[in-house]
């Protein structure tokens, strides 16, 4: 493998293109698949040295956040009283408040990071309660401990540092440099407006001040635009706004799960304030957008920010859909905020989108629809009836219906993802699904129109699923999908009901004699599957058998080359990092249980 690596990177090495200069694009989807790593002082193993002295200097001198801060005192055990669901339980309440009074800090001691005070309940938690505490239990506990991070000498909130020209992670910085260019174009201006949304947080304030000054650092007007589920379910309240934005914080809880935020954010949550008093102020903020960019997190707390109660587009969405069909918008996202733009309709048929599971357990156990558990239920035996921690689930009626030729899955490659976006595509009859690598864009241009042109940028690929139950030579195998894989430069477009992918031109085939490993376990673990197809890829061997498991259950897994397959590798440079990829299409890839 090192000699062909050799080979291409001295015949096939160029510097990637700047993407669409001069013409405009109708309505650009932007999909990251999550795992961006930036420089901050939260951050700091994201840091090469330059950012990691400056950081160095700023924290001697306390005018930078490097972490949440937690303490257990008398203070913050009555907001754990005051906070704790109804629904919880007495007793698990009063076990957590007897715990604390045995953890609390004496002499008045500084608040602690967050893995100190772990230590601290571990020492003192002798019936491991923590350990039975439902996922939304556990951080609201984690909200009444924590304590806000001040400027000592003059009282204003600290923020996170952020470094962005000095992140290790290149590929990830090209990311929102790249979502920024884009927005130039659109808006003809050197500093175009982008909003930047963390809708999809439990805690929607701890990533505004990094994404806000993440999208400054690569040349944008960049705000933080306080809408998420808690204010859409505020605005479309009646009567007076002063009596209903008094509820914003009993709303928080109830939808978010996020309590005590106006302590520890008390500007930003004014700010929420504010939006919540003048509904008109969101509209008209998204109106003067260039740009949009939704945080990672969980996708239906983001749908839950643009959709009415009876699952009408809110005003806010349809602004964004009004503004896509004009080409004055640009759109994106990571992770959650990738998968949330599934929706609509494809080939006569709804697009989903997916919200949990794992895929060894999907394809045992198949998808279920319109039903989603909480994080950790199984822990604490809050599932629903019949649905299990890692499940594979996905909402029916899909996300904000921005992306409509197929489902949208992130963290794909490193999750080892491909398992249960395929069994989600049989089970829902879709044409196609999309799998984004982390540190990884997909870039939809014509999104308003039927004929998408798609281009892949970033450190990973695009993996694309195609159905061939839907096709008229369906194959005898109920579970045989057709699959593909886009890198750096690739470009495809879908016309017709049609998928074609161009590999890039610098990309060659590569038929490297390469034994592929008989008895390839764990296959859905990490980044097993992108690897072993990668060397299927790089290589003349023509298909690779694999197997997973889940309880007693076997998996059987085969990916092949078919006849008309084709393949690429290439290398290019992007700053100082150079990279190899491996491109692919016509695949074939089916899963067998017993």
């Amino acid at each position: 493998m090192k000699r062909i690596t050799t080979i291409l990177m001295l015949s096939s090495l160029i510097t990637p293109p700047s993407y669409a200069k001069n013409t405009k694009d109708a309505g650009v989807l932007f999909l990251v698949g999550g795992g961006l790593k930036t420089c901050t002082s939260i951050a700091k193993n994201n840091c090469n040295n330059n950012a990691l002295k400056e950081m160095s200097a700023l924290k001697t001198i306390k005018t930078i956040k490097t972490g949440n801060r937690y303490k257990i005192d008398p203070k913050s055990i009555h907001l754990v009283k005051e906070n704790w669901q109804s629904d919880s339980g007495e007793a698990t309440k009063n076990n957590v408040v007897k715990l604390l009074k045995r953890a609390t800090f004496q002499n008045e001691q500084d608040a602690v990071s967050l893995k100190s005070l772990k230590t601290r309940l571990k020492k003192y938690d002798r019936k491991q309660i923590i350990r039975q505490l439902s996922d939304r239990e556990y951080y609201t506990l984690l909200d009444c401990l924590e304590q806000k991070v001040i400027n000592n000498k003059t009282g204003e909130r600290l923020k996170e540092y952020v470094d962005l020209a000095n992140s290790k992670n290149v590929f990830s910085t090209q990311i929102y440099h790249e979502f920024v260019t884009h927005a130039k174009k659109i808006s003809n201006n050197e500093s175009p407006n982008v909003i930047v949304l963390t809708a999809s947080a439990r805690d929607p304030f701890e990533a505004a001040d990094f994404y806000q000054t993440a999208f400054n650092q690569a040349g944008a007007n960049a705000n933080w635009l306080p809408l998420d589920a808690t204010l859409n379910a505020l605005m479309q309240q009646t009567g007076s706004r002063d009596e209903v934005c008094k509820n914003i914080p009993k709303v928080r809880a109830e939808i978010q799960g996020s309590v005590n935020r106006e302590l520890i954010y008390p500007d930003l949550t004014a700010k929420q304030l504010e939006a919540c008093l003048l509904p008109a102020s969101i509209n008209n903020a998204i109106s003067q957008a260039d740009g949009i960019f939704i945080n990672g997190g969980d996708q239906s707390l983001t749908v839950k920010a643009f959709k009415n109660a009876d699952g009408s587009d809110s005003k806010a969405l349809q602004i964004i859909k009004e503004k896509l069909k004009n080409n004055q918008l640009i759109i994106g996202g990571t992770s959650a905020g990738t998968a949330v733009m599934s929706g609509g309709e494809f080939n006569k048929n709804k697009t989903v989108m997916i919200t949990n599971g794992q895929s060894n357990t999907a394809i045992i156990r198949g998808s279920k629809g319109d039903i989603l558990p909480t994080e950790g239920c199984q822990k604490s035996e809050t599932c629903p009836k019949d649905i299990l921690n890692n499940d594979l689930t996905f909402n029916s009626t899909g996300g904000l219906g921005l992306f409509h030729w197929g489902i949208m899955d992130t963290h794909f490659s490193e999750r080892g993802r491909q398992g249960r976006l395929a069994k989600l595509l049989l089970d829902t009859k879709a044409s196609f699904a999309f799998g984004v690598d982390e540190a990884t864009a997909l870039i939809v241009k014509n999104s308003a129109d039927n004929s998408p042109l798609m281009e892949v940028i970033g450190q990973g690929g695009v993996f694309i699923i195609e159905n061939k139950q839907l096709t008229k030579a369906q194959p005898k195998d109920k579970s045989k999908t057709s699959i593909h894989y886009m890198t750096y430069g690739d470009i495809a477009t879908i016309s017709e009901q049609k998928l074609l992918i161009n590999i890039a031109k610098w990309k060659k085939p590569a038929q490297e004699s390469i034994k592929i490993p008989d008895n390839i376990t764990s296959i859905f673990t990490g980044d097993k599957f992108k690897t072993l197809t990668e060397v299927l890829c790089r290589s003349n061997s023509q298909r690779y058998n694999a197997s997973d498991s889940w309880n007693n259950h076997k998996i059987h897994v085969n990916v092949e080359k078919s006849s008309n397959a084709k393949s690429g590798y290439g290398a290019i440079k992007v700053g100082e990092t150079v990279k190899g990829y491996c491109s692919f299409k016509n695949y074939n890839f089916s899963f067998a249980m017993n």
